[in-house]
């Protein structure tokens, strides 16, 4: 297997050298002409071997995380460790959840609220049953005479739900036979690390997506573990498909892994001679998501998601394009492009972190014939403009593969690299909403925001912060477990590879509450080298 990690080693210097030349100069060489390109073949190579010496390390590593059978005896904490862990990562939360009391709002929640509401139209945009949930609360607060109330009752219930999530991934990791070192680490990652404190305080979607991500990737992982040993129930089957299926109501883009993941659970079900009705059974569940989509969109008038938001990285290489090649465009490219998008704003509008300003001027007249055109250009000007194209998908993405020094405060919208958001009011809805932080708490939050930052600058403990280093440890992981021939136990990490894939097309390079649930579900990856010899 030797030649497939020195292909994964040079994989990762293309990628490095490529996102840290568009991070820093936003061209593919730091430099231009001739000695610009033998640079970036010198930095690949000396990146290559760092990543090989480091994977070595690492898969080392891996394989001495379980824990030598009787050991130790077990204490108080360890007999109890989901309380205990359920405990500790809430108290770690609280500061945050009190001092941002009801909750810190974006857009987006606002959004979700004027949705339900009926201030807006219905959309599912924001998935609708997200919305609902979220709305339900508010609503509950608002009968009991107060806004904030409403939005607190909804972030309380749902930071217990992450909590007790979280810890029982601790539980987990114990009961598979690893290290103390290994679960109380993960345990300390959950509760200490500012940004699960910060998230834990936002009223956002995302938040919510993470934890029940990482019950998904649990779930499966459980699914798989009895799967093999012959020791398969029904409780089992039906946790992976509830949480499949409510995974993928809570966030749209999730159906995208839940969907193909299933598909590789399936799979493994038959070759396993598992009863035929336990892969009915989660097919069923899951379908349960199509099903209910369908209704809202066709009896309850909700608007279904645009086809625009899986569509970043070509409309970012069409801007890019047209920023930097306006004279050599053809007659027939630029109205075929402009029956699209708006083909003139695009110069100025094109970001390189960001889609949102090319896509957000999207002809939603389009027709299917309309987009038919543009890909038959868009694939033409590929031929033309390779380069220009490759530093769009790389400006666009890097984020999640390349490791750099961190995006400036507001890149990408404020929605790049790891800000805290402390937002509660959006000039766009004080019409409709008047939500407000307890003014005595302002010092509390400030204290919060400084720790935040002075963890990103603290080595080592600042790595939690780079979202470069879980995309690869999963791969390596994956690398791993193919070497060993343990097949089977590849679908989570599948998952996980198509989430990041998921977060590589979207509309943010970067964007860490989109990568989230990768970082939070890494963790349960380790049950697989732990002595495996108990239960889940």
């Amino acid at each position: 297997m030797k030649p497939l990690l020195y292909i994964i080693s040079l994989l990762f210097g293309f990628l490095n050298t490529a996102g840290i030349s568009m991070h820093l100069t936003d061209s593919l060489t730091l430099i231009p002409g001739i000695k610009g390109i033998l640079l970036f073949v010198l930095l690949m190579v000396v990146f290559s071997v760092l990543f090989y010496i480091a994977a070595y390390w690492l898969l080392k590593g891996f394989n001495h995380m379980a824990d030598e059978k009787g050991s130790h005896a077990d204490g108080f904490i360890e007999r109890h460790i989901f309380i205990f862990s359920f405990c500790f990562i809430f108290i770690f939360w609280l500061p945050w959840v009190i001092t941002y009391y009801p909750a810190s709002m974006d857009w987006d929640v606002y959004r979700q609220l004027s949705s339900y509401l009926g201030i807006w139209a219905r959309s599912n945009h924001d998935p609708w049953l997200s919305s609902c949930v979220l709305g339900v609360c508010y609503q509950i607060g608002v009968k009991l005479g107060s806004e904030n109330l409403g939005i607190f009752i909804f972030v309380i219930i749902r930071d217990v739900l992450m909590a007790l999530i979280y810890a029982e991934c601790v539980s987990m990791l114990k009961k598979a036979g690893l290290k103390r070192i290994i679960y109380f680490g993960v345990l300390l990652f959950y509760a200490v690390t500012p940004v699960w404190g910060a998230y834990a305080k936002h009223a956002f979607k995302d938040t919510f997506c993470t934890a029940l991500f990482v019950w998904y990737i649990m779930n499966t992982i459980v699914l798989i573990f009895y799967g093999k040993a012959g020791k398969l129930k029904n409780k089992h089957w039906i946790l992976y498909g509830v949480s499949a299926l409510v995974l993928s109501l809570f966030r749209n883009n999730c159906v995208y892994v839940a969907a193909p993941a299933t598909l590789l659970v399936i799979i493994f079900l038959i070759a396993k001679r598992q009863k035929l009705y336990y892969s009915i059974g989660i097919a069923a569940l899951l379908s349960v998501y199509f099903i209910f989509n369908s209704f809202i969109v066709n009896y309850m008038g909700v608007i279904p998601t645009s086809s625009k938001e899986a569509l970043a990285i070509p409309f970012q290489q069409t801007a890019r394009t047209v920023k930097y090649h306006y004279d050599t465009i053809t007659d027939e490219e630029r109205e075929r492009i402009g029956r699209v998008l708006d083909y003139e704003s695009m110069p100025e509008r094109y970001d390189p972190l960001i889609s949102d300003p090319i896509k957000d001027n999207w002809n939603g007249d389009a027709t299917g014939e309309d987009l038919k055109n543009y890909f038959i250009v868009w694939a033409k000007m590929f031929l033309k403009y390779p380069v220009t194209y490759l530093e769009a998908a790389i400006g666009q993405s890097y984020g999640y593969y390349a490791f750099n020094n961190g995006f400036a405060y507001g890149a990408g919208n404020y929605n790049s690299g790891m800000t805290i958001f402390d937002w509660i009011e959006v000039d766009a809805f004080k019409e409709y909403f008047s939500f407000h932080y307890i003014e005595a708490m302002e010092t509390g939050r400030q204290l919060l925001n400084h720790w935040a930052n002075l963890w990103d600058k603290i080595p080592v403990l600042n790595l939690t912060n780079k979202i470069a280093l879980y995309t690869w440890i999963i791969v390596l992981i994956g690398f791993e477990l193919l070497r060993k021939k343990r097949i089977s136990e590849l679908i989570p990490v599948v998952a996980l590879l198509i989430m990041i894939c998921t977060c590589i097309a979207s509309p943010v390079n970067g964007c860490f509450r989109y990568f989230a649930p990768v970082a939070a579900s890494m963790p349960a990856l380790f049950i697989f080298f732990g002595r495996n010899d108990g239960k889940l």
